[in-house]
């Protein structure tokens, strides 16, 4: 009898011992590495740079495109104000904080970037057609009540909608110009 429980025992301890043996974490990919060494190489030119406007920009777009949005916003705010005021970079914010779930900031942080390049008069016009056209797509999210952007599919609806609004325009801007 104690010979049998033994042997079940061991079966029993051997089957757990391959079943954790089988779940191994997934291994970081070469990409993923680059990636992480790059983030790190733009952080710390980031933390010797503080007055370039390039590295700050090109950070945040990286935090952004990595999936977080609390580090972009963070490196926006920890950027020296002369930086801050700049139209892309108050995009980024903008983008940041819809990326966060934050949709009335980013709507009222889109508007700012837009009015920024109005007072600047330095913003190219596909730049200007791109921050309207996120305010627009803003607004549709704001009013339908859009609590998390990243999940709710009716986000890719707004941004359609917006884009359309702004082929419409651009449109219109070239028959205007072409008279």
């Amino acid at each position: 009898m104690e010979i049998r429980l033994s042997v079940m025992l061991l079966a029993l301890l051997l089957l757990c011992g391959a079943t954790l043996s089988a779940s191994h974490p997934r291994a970081v990919s070469d990409r993923e590495r680059q990636e992480v060494a790059a983030l790190a190489e733009l952080e710390d030119q980031a933390a010797h740079a503080r007055g370039n406007l390039d590295i700050a920009r090109r950070l945040t777009t990286t935090y952004l495109r990595l999936g977080h949005p609390g580090l972009a916003i963070a490196a926006v705010r920890a950027a020296p104000i002369e930086l801050a005021r700049d139209p892309l970079l108050t995009h980024r914010l903008s983008q940041a904080y819809e990326a966060s779930g934050r949709v009335e900031d980013a709507l009222g942080t889109a508007q700012l970037a837009v009015a920024r390049c109005a007072a600047l008069g330095a913003c190219s016009y596909p730049t200007v057609a791109t921050l309207e056209m996120h305010v627009e797509a803003l607004t549709m999210l704001q009013r339908w009540g859009v609590q998390e952007p990243r999940r709710d599919t009716r986000t890719a609806l707004a941004y359609r909608l917006a884009q359309r609004t702004a082929r419409i325009a651009s449109l219109g801007v070239a028959t205007i110009t072409a008279d």
